[in-house]
């Protein structure tokens, strides 16, 4: 088990990740956090699964994870962290807890995900999905929200993470917790990947929303895993990011991968296979021109995967106005 001492706990609040590491600043409990530019992902690994991909990332010099308690592999996770060889204040976790949950509920997620890991702190800790569902099965609206983000800044605010945030939230559901939040609000990680940076489409709204009110806009799916095929493999192989990566001598997954660290977006691809863990962290050594960017940036697929419509990842339909009451 990985447990850090009161000194320990001190050091963390200046930035400890390798020198050499990309990263990019995001405002903390405490003040500014650099928070790596990559990582590895784990969503639908088990625990050994988590564990495999993990260890073989943090071999080849990964140093951020993203985890989540849904996921149902913390353990799995903190067994790869623990036995890394790699110092507590060399690396970044990301965690989430289910949103929409009551105080209690939300608390008693937040210490079980800690124990889990074996952590005594998290660097970021986000409230996963902006709602919940109630005993009837209809979605928990505003108050519910705000009562879960507080919970998590009490809980943070006693040293056990050093940035918070929330993920998948659109800007209808960020408003309800700027109403009543006291600490900033980190991360909000969403859906973001070629194919959705077009003018209009939702999330490049919101993107504009989150960056004016200084929350960092990191993206999971960069490939678009929930995507239906063929398009969940558009951001491999397809033409546009194939014929951009012979011009560099890279994938089309370096390309996809890249169009967003460029932006200052962070990425966190998973993947069990070595091969394809190393070569996701080796897009720090070319370098889009503007033409690639602004053909990548306006590419309308794939769409937005696992939602009801192009627009829509399903974030900000989690709820409908008959139930706000």
């Amino acid at each position: 088990m990985i447990r850090i001492g009161v000194f320990a706990l001190l050091a963390l609040s200046a930035v400890a990740l390798p020198q050499d590491y990309p990263t990019v600043p995001m405002q903390g409990v405490k003040g500014k956090v650099r928070m790596p530019l990559f990582g590895i992902g784990t969503w639908l690994y088990n625990d050994t699964v988590a564990n495999a991909a993990v260890a073989s990332a943090f071999k080849l010099g990964y140093r951020h994870v993203d985890t989540a308690q849904d996921y149902g592999n913390l353990v799995g996770v903190g067994k790869a962290l623990n036995a890394s060889g790699v110092s507590r204040e060399e690396f970044f976790v990301t965690s989430k807890v289910p949103g929409g949950l009551n105080a209690s509920a939300t608390t008693l997620a937040l210490d079980q995900s800690l124990d889990q890991l074996g952590l005594d702190m998290i660097d970021l800790m986000l409230l996963h999905f902006p709602a919940g569902m109630n005993a009837k099965g209809v979605p928990n609206g505003p108050a519910q929200r705000q009562e879960s983000w507080l919970a998590l800044e009490a809980w943070a605010k006693k040293g056990k993470a050093r940035a918070i945030g929330v993920s998948h939230y659109c800007q209808r559901q960020l408003k309800d917790i700027i109403k009543v939040k006291t600490l900033p609000i980190a991360v909000n990680q969403v859906q973001y990947h070629v194919g959705m940076g077009s003018a209009g489409l939702m999330a490049n709204d919101d993107k504009a929303f989150d960056n004016a009110q200084g929350i960092l806009y990191e993206s999971f799916s960069p490939f678009c895993g929930p995507c239906t095929p063929p398009a969940n493999t558009e951001l491999f192989n397809g033409a546009l990011v194939t014929k951009i990566g012979k011009a560099h001598g890279k994938a089309g997954a370096q390309v996809s991968l890249r169009w967003l660290v460029q932006q200052g977006i962070p990425v966190i691809p998973k993947s069990s296979d070595p091969a394809h863990i190393k070569q996701n962290m080796e897009i720090f050594d070319f370098t889009l021109t503007e033409d690639e960017m602004a053909q990548l940036s306006a590419a309308t697929s794939p769409a937005v995967g696992g939602g009801p419509s192009p627009t829509d990842s399903g974030d900000c339909g989690i709820e409908s106005d008959e139930f706000l009451v």
